[in-house]
């Protein structure tokens, strides 16, 4: 069934196992539009605004403008946890990315590849209510 809010979102966010930290970022602009935490302590607007960057490098790199197509994730490995960014569209003229910290011990990296996808493809954005007769 497909999720229509923010928080459907980031509640499945919440079920991947290892988790410190998810947020969903404007992919323009950097800004946080919603987040959760784990049992880790993370600084999210620095995390949202790293993964950003990230995301708007590799897609120059690649040749391609993040907001124009091409990326799909980001996956960046370090000591203690991986950092994972996946970018979607859910509409025309939405473009989003999902940051996920997790515990490197605690999570199945392919597993949690896995959820982000399901939930790229399971999120929708609400139709606007247009008024009128």
């Amino acid at each position: 069934m497909p999720e229509s809010s923010l928080d459907g979102l980031l509640e499945r966010v919440r079920q991947i196992e290892g988790l410190a930290m998810g947020c969903l970022i404007d992919a323009s602009t950097g800004m946080v539009l919603e987040s959760t935490r784990g049992e880790r302590e993370v600084n999210i607007p620095v995390a949202a605004a790293g993964a950003t960057d990230i995301a708007h490098t590799v897609s120059l790199m690649s040749g391609e403008l993040a907001v124009e197509g091409g990326l799909e994730d980001v996956i960046i490995t370090l000591k203690g946890h991986y950092h994972l960014i996946r970018r979607f569209s859910p509409a025309p003229k939405l473009d989003f990315l999902l940051l996920v910290v997790l515990d490197r011990a605690g999570t199945n990296l392919a597993m949690a590849l896995r959820q982000l996808r399901d939930l790229d493809v399971s999120f929708v954005v609400p139709e606007p209510v247009t008024g009128g007769v």
